[in-house]
């Protein structure tokens, strides 16, 4: 069995010294091979780049030289199309001289064909794209077509036509000899499969192969994608042959036609697979080599190994008969061990059922020693104070600052001096999220010989039982100024009865114009104290609105107008930018008309030494709703009295007012199922936002005439 072991270590190390020193090698051999296989490839990448480059710059010279050609004699000395036979000759000369066109035409700006050289053509080509362009004044290269006109495949390029006063008449075209175009094509003969030809935007050959492909007849590519996409690229696909072919291709510019230089992958790989093979024959020799020398370390090492066996086993031995002396020992051992874990775990449940008793207390707990650093706390108290943990043995008013209070500190002291229950009820604390009641009670901890270890603290958060007390009281207020509101009320709404109906009857009775006048005023100003009493009638016991249709400009205009001969409007400055197009609005016109009024009065009442009120009307994008933004330069209202002016009885006019208006005025907009906003700057003024529903949805208008205020 040793010698086995022995030998199977031996096959293991020679293993592992050969998996060290040969990995690097072998790793340093693969990025070599891959770097170098590369650089060849992109080396062959490069030669088929380079002969398609080389190939479309002559091309492209040669369409833009006969271009120039072209554009040269698309100038004649008449008029109009009548006469060429002062242009045939020159015509005929770059057929026949330079065998770069197969013919060439002209045509009218209509499309027609009314002359051609070389080749008898007729018909239109109004169709075609060249033509297009070149009536348009552009010279333009076409790509190799089909033309049922010339009954052949044509390359056509197109000049537009111009008469002696630089006039369009017509477009002056040629058809590229497509067999000097394809001479052009400089095979720089990369390979024995290496070939260049051209080939459409769809992948149609445009031009013979070295290997035998039909032009117009076979695609480039096998397949049903076409391979060649974008203006270039070095690509591998299948060819017409069904070949695995390496095609660098590109675009020539100003036509849908590429240039492709292709060689057979296998022919164009054989670089690389020959330095492949290159790189094997060096590695097989050195691998051979490193397995010997690994063979023979790791014989070396388990023969020390060998040795060092044979005394351990002999060490062991020794071992096992202390070892049995050391059971006996942990015998006793673990029996005591056993006993010390059964009683700490008795303890752990003691404790933890001790935890989850003070975590069930509903009120904040918490304990210290007698010199306050913390020894327990629960949940509640964490929750309380919005703290995730903190370490025991801190000092509770260090860690809890609000707690720091002179009556808390010493409520704290009494407690351990006296070992008696202290209570704090309603203690008003700050946490920084404005004040807070707590209700605080000390407890003395005892030991079972009656010593006083600690203190234990509850707290409870009693905020919102303070506040509801609160708010019950100021309810309770409330409603005694209602019932004396509707007392006061009907005390001065029968006097104004009175005085209205007197009103009414001198009215009737006068016939002097400007007395009308004079008591149809002070009637109005009856009304509107009538309609301010029944505001606050309206206040302490609301009524429903009566909805009508109301013009809400004409409404704006009527009450300024009033409003403008009071003294209190004198030094002010009146600006209305009310919209044309505000919609008619279903309201209460007279509840509206006290809502508009306080608002106006209010602003005239911050501007004591003048200023602008500003009175806009608009409609509020995309919703049914308009809106009436009141502006004025007054002293403006502080951010404190901001969440106050909507309270009943609230005014910052100190012993002026009632502080009902802005109230009553809230309570009539939310009737009607609006919203009231305020911005105010100190010093700068107020803006007043009144946004009211265009319809009353599901309510009953009280007639259905508009109502003009």
């Amino acid at each position: 069995m040793a010698s086995k072991y022995f030998k199977r270590l031996t096959y293991r190390n020679t293993l592992l010294t050969l998996t060290i020193f040969a990995l690097p090698f072998i790793i340093l051999l693969g990025v070599l091979d891959l770097e170098i296989s590369r650089m060849i490839k992109n080396q062959i990448n490069a030669q088929l780049s380079g002969a398609v480059q080389e190939n479309i710059k002559t091309i492209k010279l040669f369409l833009e030289d006969r271009l120039t050609d072209l554009a040269s004699a698309a100038r004649i000395n008449s008029s109009d199309l009548e006469n060429l036979e002062e242009q045939e000759k020159l015509f005929l000369n770059l057929i026949q001289e330079k065998k770069w066109y197969d013919f060439i035409f002209v045509a009218d700006r209509e499309g027609n064909l009314v002359k051609s050289f070389n080749r008898s053509l007729s018909g239109n080509i109004a169709s075609r794209s060249y033509f297009q362009a070149s009536i348009q004044g552009k010279s333009y290269i076409s790509d190799i077509f089909y033309s049922e006109i010339a009954n052949g495949n044509v390359m056509v390029i197109s000049q537009p036509l111009r008469n002696q006063h630089n006039q369009i008449i017509g477009v002056m075209g040629a058809s590229i000899n497509l067999n000097y175009l394809y001479s052009l094509l400089s095979d720089l003969r990369l390979g024995k499969t290496s070939e260049l030809f051209l080939l459409s935007n769809d992948g149609l050959i445009l031009s013979p192969t070295k290997l035998g492909a039909f032009p117009f007849a076979e695609k480039a590519y096998t397949g049903e994608t076409n391979p060649h996409r974008g203006e270039k690229g070095v690509i591998i696909h299948l060819d017409y042959r069904g070949q695995e072919v390496l095609c660098a291709y590109q675009h020539l510019p100003g036509t849908s036609i590429y240039l492709a230089s292709e060689m057979d992958l296998e022919e164009a790989m054989f670089p690389v697979r020959r330095f492949n093979r290159i790189i094997l024959y060096f590695f097989l020799p050195s691998f051979l080599f490193l397995i010997i020398i690994s063979n023979l370390y790791s014989r070396r090492v388990t023969s020390l190994i060998k040795k060092l066996t044979t005394n351990l086993v002999k060490a062991l031995e020794e071992c096992r008969e202390r070892r049995l002396q050391l059971d006996l020992i942990n015998q006793e051992l673990e029996k005591k061990i056993l006993e010390s874990q059964r009683l700490a775990t008795e303890l752990q449940l003691s404790e933890e059922y001790i935890m989850h008793l003070i975590d069930s207390i509903s009120l904040g707990l918490i304990g210290t020693d007698l010199e306050g650093r913390i020894t327990h706390f629960n949940r509640h108290f964490l929750s309380l104070f919005n703290m995730e943990s903190f370490k025991k043995g801190s000092k509770i008013f260090e860690i809890i600052p609000c707690l720091k209070d002179q009556t808390i500190e010493q409520a704290f002291l009494e407690t351990i001096q006296q070992g008696t229950v202290h209570q704090l009820p309603a203690k008003r604390l700050n946490r920084g999220h404005g004040e807070e009641y707590f209700n605080l009670a000390f407890f003395p901890i005892r030991n079972g010989n009656d010593k006083l270890l600690g203190i234990t603290m509850l707290i409870e958060n009693v905020t919102e039982k303070e506040k509801l007390r609160t708010r019950l009281a100021e309810y309770e207020k409330l409603s005694a100024l209602s019932q004396l509101a509707l007392g006061a009320a009907h005390e001065i709404n029968n006097p104004l009865l009175g005085i209205s109906s007197f009103l009414e009857i001198l009215l009737e009775d006068t016939d002097d114009p400007q007395k009308k006048q004079q008591i149809e005023v002070v009637l109005d100003n009856v009304y509107r104290i009538s309609q301010t009493i029944r505001g606050l009638l309206n206040f302490a016991r609301p009524a429903p609105p009566q909805f009508t249709k109301v013009n809400l400009n004409q409404l704006i205009e009527d009450s300024l107008s009033f409003l403008s001969h009071q003294p209190l409007f004198k030094k002010i400055k009146i600006e209305k930018r009310l919209n044309p197009q505000l919609p008619v609005i279903t309201a209460d016109l007279n509840q509206l008309r006290q809502v508009l009024t306080n608002i106006f009065i209010n602003a005239a009442q911050a501007m004591p030494e003048g200023g602008r009120l500003t009175v806009i009307t608009s409609k509020v994008k995309f919703e049914d709703r308009v809106q009436v933004d009141i502006s004025d330069t007054g002293i403006g209202i502080s951010p404190e009295d901001q969440q106050k002016i909507f309270d009943p009885f609230f005014s910052t006019k100190k012993t002026q007012g009632t502080g009902l208006g802005l109230s009553i005025s809230l309570s009539y907009i939310k009737a009607h199922g609006g919203e009231i906003q305020v911005q105010s700057q100190p010093g700068t003024g107020t803006t007043f936002s009144v946004i009211l529903p265009i319809r009353q949805k599901g309510r009953l208008t009280g007639k259905d005439e508009e109502v003009i205020a």
